[in-house]
């Protein structure tokens, strides 16, 4: 396991494939068609090698299928097909699966239901189980690894006016944009309650940004093209892109960081509860949680997960890791959430 470095320059060597998986015990009663989402482009690609193919060779009598949805798409289908499941497990990052689990709209997840979940390491594990995390990245300063030399040391970099016009911030409106908003905010004297210095630091930074962005694809998009040097990203995307010949770097910069979480949530009211859960519990299994690591780029959250050198090298995980990230209080930014996109709309697309 390795511990993670205030800078880690991402490589772009290839992995190997994965070994044979593990049975999950509900994996022997998954049967029928189950439809679930994930997130798309690279992670799509990953998520297929790592979990749903080797699921489906697990349960022949099982046929999975997928649709794409980002987190905020992906709970507004929660709600819309509360009286009529149509989409069985749904993925989201933490922000939006704590929320519709409080709304009542997702099945309880226990270690009687997912045996699973007692490999995890207790950091993961939820308190009010109505979502299991499957993963975790970390929200890091990506940047272009020959125009930004040295690499960032701080967040307040991306406001140096040297950076006119080069680089892109997501909006907050997105699970990666709102993670950036709540580090702004902090190291300015923010506070949840008062998130006035936030909006007026994003207001100075925009004479250097050329992107508020709404998607990943863009971000990497605007990468690829050097249209932009650096930009607050996800550390699986940063990492994806490194792997495909993008020359970007991570750094976690001395003010600190938030840690993003994967989750599964089960619809409540689905009609393949037992392939779901089944589902649900493989995504958990030593050998899917490698297989994330080394195909979608996410940190493990099994403690049973035991990645081989390369991985483990590209990849940030391990108690070191996770004792590093700081975790928001969502049930708090999404009390106050609708309030902060608004004037966001405002003050800062406007």
């Amino acid at each position: 396991m390795i511990g993670l470095s205030r800078r880690t320059v991402l490589g772009a060597a290839g992995l190997g494939a994965l070994g044979s998986n593990v049975l999950a015990p509900r994996a022997a009663r998954a049967a029928g068609t189950l439809n679930v989402t994930v997130y798309g482009g690279s992670f799509e690609d990953g998520w297929r090698k790592a979990v749903i193919e080797p699921f489906e060779r697990a349960n022949p009598g099982t046929k999975v299928n997928i649709s794409q949805g980002l987190t905020f798409q992906a709970a507004a289908l929660m709600r819309a097909q509360k009286d009529d499941v149509k989409v069985d497990v749904i993925m989201m990052d933490e922000v939006a699966a704590a929320e519709v689990a409080a709304e009542g709209l997702s099945v309880p997840l226990t270690p009687e239901a997912v045996p699973n979940i007692a490999g995890l390491f207790p950091e993961f594990r939820v308190p009010s189980p109505g979502y299991v995390k499957v993963g975790f990245s970390s929200l890091v300063c990506t940047y272009n690894t020959r125009s930004v030399v040295p690499p960032p040391q701080s967040w307040n970099e991306f406001w140096d006016a040297k950076y006119r016009n080069k680089i892109a911030v997501p909006g907050i409106d997105t699970a990666t944009g709102i993670l950036f908003f709540l580090v702004v905010n902090e190291m300015n004297g923010g506070t949840l309650d008062n998130v006035d210095p936030g909006f007026a630091a994003m207001r100075r930074l925009k004479p250097n940004v050329v992107a508020f962005t709404t998607q990943h694809a863009q971000i990497a998009q605007l990468l690829t093209q050097g249209d932009i040097v650096m930009v607050p990203w996800a550390s699986d995307r940063a990492i994806g892109l490194a792997k495909t010949g993008v020359l970007v770097g991570t750094a976690i910069p001395k003010e600190g960081s938030f840690i993003g979480e994967q989750t599964l949530s089960i619809a409540r009211g689905t009609r393949q509860l037992e392939a779901a859960l089944a589902y649900v519990n493989f995504a958990l299994s030593p050998d899917a949680q490698v297989g994330n690591a080394r195909y979608t780029f996410i940190s493990p959250v099994s403690s049973r997960a035991v990645l081989d050198a390369e991985t483990s090298r590209a990849v940030p995980n391990g108690p070191e890791v996770i004792k590093l990230l700081r975790r928001p209080d969502w049930a708090a930014v999404n009390a106050r959430r609708a309030r902060w996109i608004d004037r966001w709309n405002r003050e800062i697309l406007s």
